[in-house]
């Protein structure tokens, strides 16, 4: 008999995590050589993640309370088996469902994860590295076979995850059901939003804004691996900076200037200091895993409704303002504009992060408390 938990341990959660960005930045490090993939497809295919990783978020309360947990991210992790292996099967039709297919898998997971890790750093550091993985690796396996073979790799990897999950033992506490928190929640959804958008751009854009500049193909493909794994420190010492920080709009300033440097560096000298700019777009992406840990902290671990919101509206907000940046770029033929709409995207993060932060405490609804660990109950496996 084991007693019934809301979180999993940290090898498993880590399993998980790494599975939540390879399908995304596996994809803008080989969109350069995809040949069913014209200027119209690949704009969408940037985009294209971020509103079904937002659709699926909204669908996860739903899909738990009648699953339950263990069978929910059961689902998410065969349904993302199976459209990593499908889009690479055909022509520009299976990349894109494939790709819808594989974002919403990953967006129930994405919106189960924060509750289940509980605030762990395993969770935000398999994130990191599953973004690096599929940055670094797909490029060479797409220069040394094809970007099929590329691409469809990752379905081994979320094979992998799947047998795990299957082997993991116990049930799980349903989380709390609750009202859509407002508020400071509506400043974290924007927050998150925003952050989610500059992070995609990254990894979508990057490879491409510099070849663009003269930079060669192979060096653009470091730079966005270099970026991803400069993001991997931050994702592991964010959560516990967030957790202790007495002054987190401070931080949320200071995760913000890396990437105000690297986007103004892409914007005014791209092929000067490509590395440099690639560090510094890496080390701003430890505000996602200040977004990520904020929802775990501030739901003190009971409201799926605010992980759900939270991410399932920031994405879809992501989503547009990466669709408009393409459409920006393919209308005026060059990175300008869509750098300079960047810029003012980081000044709305540091906004929006300000105002998610400076009122201390939970975002749960007034009147909603939270089960102590002492009174779960047990359950028989």
């Amino acid at each position: 008999m084991l007693r019934a938990t809301t979180t999993v341990s940290t090898a498993v959660i880590f399993v998980l995590a790494v599975n939540l960005r390879p399908a995304v930045t596996s994809l803008g490090a080989a969109l350069p050589d995809i040949s069913v993939a014209g200027d119209l497809v690949a704009a969408v295919l940037v985009a294209l993640p971020l509103w079904a990783i937002g659709l699926g978020g909204w669908a996860t309360p739903w899909l738990c309370g009648r699953l339950g947990t263990h069978r929910t991210v059961s689902v998410a992790l065969a349904g993302l088996v199976l459209s990593l292996t499908g889009r690479v099967l055909g022509g520009s039709v299976p990349l894109l469902a494939g790709t819808a297919l594989a974002c919403l898998s990953i967006a129930v997971l994405g919106t189960m994860l924060p509750l289940l890790a509980g605030g762990s750093a395993a969770f935000t550091l398999g994130l990191g590295l599953g973004s690096t993985a599929g940055a670094l690796v797909t490029p060479t396996a797409v220069l040394s076979t094809s970007w099929r073979t590329g691409l469809g790799l990752w379905a081994v990897v979320a094979l992998v995850a799947q047998l795990v999950w299957h082997r993991t033992p116990g049930d799980f506490v349903p989380p709390r059901r609750t009202t859509t928190p407002a508020g400071t929640a509506a400043a974290l959804t924007l927050h998150f939003g925003l952050i989610s958008t500059v992070t995609f751009l990254v990894m979508g854009w990057l490879p491409g804004i510099l070849r663009d500049a003269g930079v060669p193909a192979t060096t653009a493909g470091a730079c966005l691996a270099l970026s991803m794994a400069m993001g991997l420190p931050m994702m592991w010492l964010i959560p516990g900076w967030t957790r202790r920080c007495r002054t987190p709009s401070l931080l949320v300033v200071a995760l913000a200037a890396p990437n105000v440097i690297g986007v103004t560096g892409l914007l005014v000298a791209p092929a000067a200091a490509p590395w440099l700019w690639a560090v510094a777009t890496g080390t701003g992406m430890g505000a996602l895993a200040f977004a990520l840990t904020t929802i775990s902290v501030r739901s003190k671990g009971s409201s799926l409704a605010l992980s759900a919101v939270v991410q399932g509206v920031g994405y879809v907000i992501a989503g547009f303002g990466v669709l408009a940046c393409g459409w920006l770029h393919t209308d005026t033929g060059t990175w300008r504009t869509p750098l300079l709409l960047v810029l003012a995207i980081l000044a709305g993060q540091i906004l929006s992060g300000h105002l998610a932060v400076s009122r201390p405490g939970s975002l749960l609804p007034r009147g909603l408390t939270v089960p102590r660990p002492g009174k779960l109950p047990e359950v028989e496996v």
